[in-house]
């Protein structure tokens, strides 16, 4: 295993910290940054970033995508999203699927040496004091997708992992299941092989109206046979970190 860290989209936030913690997290591990071509700021040329062009968007993916994900939590957004015309107006939806195809750009770029990725944003806060070793590991020796982020009302814990039971969740599914694994990926930070993503296939199913957004994006493109394994702990978006 030759690891690199991927981080991309907008340069913002806390960054140096959010760096020192991951230098501290994954020493030895080299860092490859990136951001898109028309939000190059301060930040980004500090760190001598790639840049990418930012994709035109030409659908919402939350509300126009060919096929919906399956899980309820989707379509209980997608409901929300929907006005009475049937089209949302709320333009930041219209982004959810960038981190997707900024991740395909960064790994088209990066060394060819570097097999295992662990993939992440400028904004993401991680642990410095929880030991990820045992998830990189098993994320590549088993070739599956681990994703890590904290969710108020279930799990506000930087420094601390709960792993997320594999339950396919339903409308009826009792309340004491976790809804952040059926169907989605937490992606605050995300552990995979290189070979897992496909970064021909991100673009053509941007081009077809296809890809998810966020959480349920990265689950289409990472997890075989919902192999993918979620968990609470470890990282999370500054907003939302408890730390």
């Amino acid at each position: 295993m030759k690891a690199a860290i991927c981080i991309s989209g907008v340069a913002r936030g806390n960054v140096k910290r959010n760096v020192g913690n991951l230098q501290k997290a994954f020493p030895d591990i080299p860092i490859f940054y990136s951001s898109w071509n028309e939000t190059k700021n301060n930040i980004s040329e500090k760190y001598n970033s790639s840049y990418y062009p930012e994709p035109q968007m030409h659908y919402n993916p939350w509300c126009e995508c060919v096929t919906d994900n399956p899980h309820p939590k989707y379509h209980a957004y997608k409901k929300m999203f929907i006005d009475k015309t049937g089209v949302s107006h709320q333009a930041k939806l219209m982004n959810a699927t960038k981190q997707l195809i900024a991740h395909a750009y960064q790994l088209a770029d990066i060394p060819e040496e570097y097999d295992m990725i662990i993939r992440t944003r400028w904004d993401t806060v991680v642990s410095d004091r929880a030991d990820f070793s045992k998830y990189l590991e098993q994320s590549y020796n088993e070739n599956i997708a681990i994703g890590f982020a904290i969710r108020g009302g279930r799990h506000i814990y930087l420094n601390k992992f709960k792993d997320i039971e594999h339950v396919f969740i339903t409308e009826t599914t009792d309340q004491m299941w976790s809804r952040d694994w059926s169907y989605w990926l937490n992606d605050n930070l995300i552990f995979h092989r290189r070979d897992a993503y496909d970064c021909e296939l991100v673009h053509k199913l941007h081009e077809e109206k296809r890809l998810w957004p966020a959480e349920y994006g990265w689950y289409q493109m990472l997890s075989v046979m919902d192999n993918h394994h979620c968990v609470y702990g470890g990282a999370a978006l500054e907003k939302f970190s408890y730390a």
